[in-house]
């Protein structure tokens, strides 16, 4: 017999939730200082979009509600420590980012191979075109401990000490220094001793982000 409650031609549909599969959906949150790190941020929401979520790309700098997410990943570059915005993400959301998954990466342009594996138990993935190894490990000099993944991470992780992402990803950022003040051109260059150019390593990037998926689900 067929539903009364039907109009003619109109299909049957399944009732929410049933015969339906729901697919993640995850913000993936930049800030950035000179336009570098919006493209990484793309790059990470067309891996998960290629693995079936619905992925949204916003500044951090936005306010809005993170209800609809499943996961969060928040992205910044090290500037004088981490973006600002990215650590007003964090505190502006730390109730709902300690209920989700939330992901962190972070852009620089050194990283101490101290080989730490986890930083508080939260694993860290460290990009090879990043990492320098220290002159002497027993005795680390003043930019070597600087550019710790441990140091790195005190003021994300001290923000909000119940946000415990999954993991934290440092990747290799890009240098232009036709773009810095005057002080950021003497940080990096005398303190952080980087080298100007552009080193996102973007199939590392992506290799990370497919990762990401099942954390979401």
């Amino acid at each position: 017999m067929s539903d009364p409650t039907l109009e003619v031609g109109e299909e049957a549909r399944p009732a929410p939730g049933i015969g339906t599969v729901e697919q993640p959906r995850i913000l993936v949150a930049f800030a950035t200082k000179h336009g570098s790190t919006p493209d990484v941020a793309e790059a990470v929401a067309e891996e998960l979009r290629a693995g079936g979520a619905q992925v949204d790309v916003r500044p951090a700098s936005l306010d809005g509600d993170l209800s609809r997410y499943r996961a969060v990943v928040l992205g910044a570059p090290m500037i004088f420590g981490w973006h600002k915005d990215a650590l007003r993400f964090i505190e502006r959301h730390r109730a709902e980012l300690a209920t989700k998954t939330t992901v962190y990466f972070v852009m620089a342009a050194s990283l101490t191979e101290t080989g730490e594996e986890r930083i508080d138990g939260i694993p860290i993935l460290k990009d090879p075109w990043l990492v320098k190894r220290p002159k002497d490990p027993a005795r680390l000099g003043f930019r070597e401990r600087y550019a710790r993944p441990s140091e790195y991470l005190k003021k994300p992780f001290g923000k909000a000490p119940e946000v415990r992402p999954a993991s934290v990803a440092f990747f290799a950022g890009s240098l232009d220094l036709t773009k810095m003040n005057i002080l950021e051109k003497l940080f990096v260059t005398l303190v952080i001793a980087a080298t100007p150019g552009d080193s996102r390593n973007f199939d590392a990037i992506r290799e990370w982000a497919r990762g990401l998926l099942p954390l979401a689900s």
